[in-house]
């Protein structure tokens, strides 16, 4: 199911589109996916430091919750006035048999689950991207705090082509490990039951640690991307199955969803880039 509404009156004007349109995407499981004490209804509080850009903004949620997309729903017909385009996606077949909220880190199901992950990023991305945005922004649901109005800032800074903040959870500040920058493990010849994982790697706290604003990176995670629109239609999306040591006959064991997309990207000519300045709280 897809629900969409506009704001014609906004649509209808020439600067909507013409600079710096946005498309914001949440992919979201259901009530549990918004952290403690939250709810969908704490959704359009948080963009608050986005404020003087509403007007070219447009919202895209995916759900898995038939009650969370009733809700949306609900939601979206106080918020249209302020924005351009509102979207929401019930879609619940991607789910891997036997997934959590408990195992959902375990080792064996980390394979599933981020192609389940990919998939439904792919499908919101391709179902709401239209031709007039510019830019990307991916935010996980369980995210509590965003910098003020990062999105202009970001693209501005010239070949960003991708950009990725550093995450937080309270003083924690390695809490997103997707992001790296380094060399990671190599699968043996013949191994069974390997997990991928970083051999010598620099995190964002680590990056955090050092003088420069924004530093190239090798992988990037999704709890806050910024990916300039025309990388997406260019091809660049989240790999469905692990692209590192791949072959014709079988996957390989490395670089599935966001920790793939730079890997494709990079054959493009695309770059991707951290601000570990920049600082995103996720939920407790």
């Amino acid at each position: 199911m897809h629900y969409r509404i506009e704001n014609t009156d906004l649509l209808a004007q020439d600067e909507t589109r013409d600079k710096d349109s946005l498309l914001l995407i949440i992919v979201f499981n259901g009530a549990e996916s918004w952290g403690a004490n939250r709810t969908v209804a704490d959704f359009f509080p948080l963009l608050e430091p986005m404020d003087s850009r509403k007007e070219k903004m447009s919202i895209a949620l995916l759900t898995s919750s038939k009650d969370d997309f009733e809700k949306v729903k609900g939601i979206f017909a106080d918020e249209i006035q302020h924005y351009a385009q509102l979207s929401v996606i019930f879609r619940n077949d991607f789910s891997p048999e036997g997934l959590t909220r408990e195992n959902r880190l375990d080792d064996t199901i980390q394979a599933n689950r981020r192609r389940m992950l990919a998939r439904y990023r792919n499908y919101a991305l391709l179902s709401t991207l239209q031709t007039w945005h510019q830019h990307v922004v991916w935010l996980d649901a369980d995210v509590i705090s965003i910098p003020p109005d990062p999105s202009p800032s970001w693209p501005n800074v010239p070949g960003l082509d991708s950009v990725h903040p550093l995450c937080a959870r309270g003083n924690w500040y390695v809490y997103d490990l997707n992001a790296w920058v380094g060399h990671r493990k190599v699968r043996p010849p013949l191994a069974t039951g390997f997990v991928p994982g970083p051999l010598s790697v620099r995190n964002m706290q680590d990056l955090y640690a050092e003088t420069e604003d924004v530093v190239q990176l090798d992988s990037v995670g999704g709890t806050m991307l910024y990916v300039r629109a025309d990388v997406h239609c260019q091809g660049v999306i989240f790999p469905s199955h692990y692209v590192i040591g791949s072959e014709w006959g079988a996957e390989g064991y490395d670089g599935i969803e966001t920790e793939g997309i730079c890997y494709s990207a990079h054959f493009l000519g695309f770059k991707c880039w951290g601000m570990p300045k920049e600082i995103i709280y996720h939920s407790e």
